[in-house]
């Protein structure tokens, strides 16, 4: 059994307003909660996660390797747990993937000494017996060069030079002796009925221990790379030592830095005008404390992406410091998964696809499960015009991580985009009433969707809402603003007018473009528009979609046609 002084003699996890402590202790606002062995256990490894899936099979062997358990123990484990962290609706820590496990839900940092990571861990990729169907010396190289992209985690690959002969069970034999890998990958092709399967196992050397098998049906024309990309990413979740390590990525080296820190993405995922203000000027001082830490530039990078999004910042400007900041953090941390993931997303807002593709994939390589790079990949998908993939990616965000705020406001718009008023209303309701109770963004948009079909008591009661918790600025405020017109008509120009003349243009630009066409006609709005062109604004192709604009879009499409 695992105890907090396996490999944690010097570890303290910080989450929520818990610490817990090298010794064991877990303190909760200075007051010591007491934790029996095996719930300190479990705790660690969902911990050491952070916020990774840990099934109940890696809970089960690691926490109770001593005896014989069934999962009842452990359910009742997670339940001893979660009093003791104080759980309720609103304030959960660990969250149940039903069939698979267990992931911890909050951010958590950690407090040590760094130490170099020394790789430990190597495997021995065999030559695969196929059909003529599928080329085994392909497929094994290409195996090789894909396993080596864990390099930087620990993982050596034994070049094909040494495998490439080993085909019957004295030659594995032979090699494993020499040469001593941890791991073996072999496989071979079989005919079931019509279909051709590929049967792959995982082993480990040591008594030769299988660790996980799997058979793939092959089809037609299947792509080498999908094949491989499968096989390899059974890599994150079948050799632990492997694992991208997220909380090495979040170890600081005193308590205040990581506090700040905490306190900092606790701000940036409430995800509000005024939360995402106080993130910002938590950052701020989280990079003069902690200048050396990669994640602390990546939260700054999306803080300024967020503000960006929501009209709280220039937005042009907001984009120059997001690329700052993801440069730091890749020159910082050059495998961090959500260092590439931001830097990906900030190439395909410039319009750099295949680059950004590039970057996805090995982010997403690295970090499978991450919600945080679904809603990434997300952003990328509607900026490349592809909605419906966009919206599965947002709902994979939300499988994951459904208290996302920021994916629920923009799954709601897509629906919106590409379905219904009605089945985006009905959206809204849900994650407000589940997720996001009195969240402003959420609230905005509702009230805006209400106001287009004319629901009036619901929206005017969702503005007054809004007007009373003091968040009406940027974009909720413009989304305010057309829903006054959607229920008011003509008497609300006057309203729509003023606003028009006193907001600051740089922080909403593109979203203010129903409203001018509103106020000042369409002349108007197709001036503004090719403005925005002309100045290379790059949000507009997030604009384009909007149903109250794709009239304007198409005009604007045929008056680049008939100038090229």
């Amino acid at each position: 059994m695992i105890s907090c002084t396996d490999s944690h003699t010097d570890k303290q996890y910080v989450f929520g307003d818990f610490v817990l402590y090298a010794s064991g202790a877990l303190v909760h606002q200075k007051r010591q909660v007491h934790v029996p062995p095996k719930e300190l256990a479990v705790l660690i490894l969902l911990l050491d996660a952070a916020g990774g899936l840990v099934s109940k099979d890696t809970i089960l062997n690691r926490a109770w390797a001593d005896s014989d358990v069934n999962e009842e123990s452990l359910t009742r484990c997670i339940y001893v747990l979660r009093r003791m962290l104080m759980e309720s609706k609103h304030c959960r820590y660990i969250d149940t993937v039903y069939g698979k496990g267990y992931r911890f839900s909050r951010h958590v940092a950690i407090v040590s000494k760094p130490r170099a990571q020394v790789p430990h861990t190597s495997i021995a990729i065999l030559p695969f017996c196929t059909h003529p169907q599928l080329n085994a010396v392909n497929l094994h190289h290409t195996l090789i060069q894909t396993f080596s992209q864990y390099s930087p985690f620990g993982l050596t690959v034994l070049p094909a030079v040494i495998t490439q002969h080993c085909h019957d069970l004295s030659d594995i034999m032979a090699l494993i002796e020499q040469f001593n890998p941890d791991y073996y990958l072999a496989g071979k092709t079989v005919f079931m009925g019509n279909s051709l399967q590929l049967r792959f196992e995982l082993v480990r050397s040591t008594g030769h221990q299988l660790i996980h098998h799997e058979s793939i049906e092959l089809c037609v024309d299947q792509p080498l790379s999908s094949l491989q990309n499968r096989i390899a990413a059974l890599i994150p979740s079948r050799i632990p030592e492997v694992q991208w390590n997220s909380t090495q990525a979040n170890t600081f080296d005193s308590l205040d830095s990581a506090v700040l820190y905490l306190h900092a993405q606790h701000e940036l995922k409430r995800y509000t005008p005024s939360s995402l203000q106080l993130a910002l000027s938590l950052l701020r001082q989280c990079v003069c404390i902690s200048p050396e830490q990669a994640p602390v530039y990546c939260s700054l990078a999306e803080c300024y992406l967020s503000m960006s999004q929501l009209g709280l910042f220039d937005q042009q400007q907001a984009l120059t410091n997001v690329r700052q900041a993801v440069n730091k953090a890749i020159e910082l941390a050059p495998s961090n998964p959500h260092a590439l993931g931001l830097l990906a997303l900030i190439s395909c807002i410039h319009s750099e696809y295949m680059v950004a593709m590039a970057l996805f994939k090995q982010a997403r390589f690295l970090a499978p499960d991450s919600a945080t790079l679904d809603y990434y990949y997300a952003w990328h998908l509607f900026l490349s015009g592809d909605l419906l993939q966009a919206k599965q990616s947002l709902q994979d965000c939300l499988t994951r991580d459904p208290a996302h705020i920021a994916a629920s406001a923009l799954k709601i718009c897509l629906t919106y985009y590409t379905s219904s008023l009605d089945e985006a209303i009905t959206l809204g309701w849900r994650q407000l009433s589940q997720y996001g109770q009195e969240h402003p963004v959420l609230q905005s948009v509702q009230a805006l969707l209400l106001a287009l079909q004319k629901k009036t008591a619901q929206a005017e009661e969702l503005i007054q809402v809004i007007h009373a918790s003091g968040e009406n600025t940027g974009l909720i405020a413009v989304n305010l603003c057309y829903a006054q017109y959607s229920l008011q008509g003509d008497a609300a120009l006057p309203l729509l007018q003023t606003f028009l003349n006193n907001i600051d243009s740089r922080h909403v630009r593109a979203s203010l473009l129903p409203l001018i066409k509103i106020v000042h006609g369409k002349d108007a709005v197709l001036d503004f528009w090719r403005q925005l062109d002309r100045d290379a604004y790059h949000w507009m192709r997030a604009w384009r979609h909007d149903p109250r604009l794709k009239n304007l879009a198409k005009e604007i499409e045929r008056q680049h046609s008939e100038t090229a």
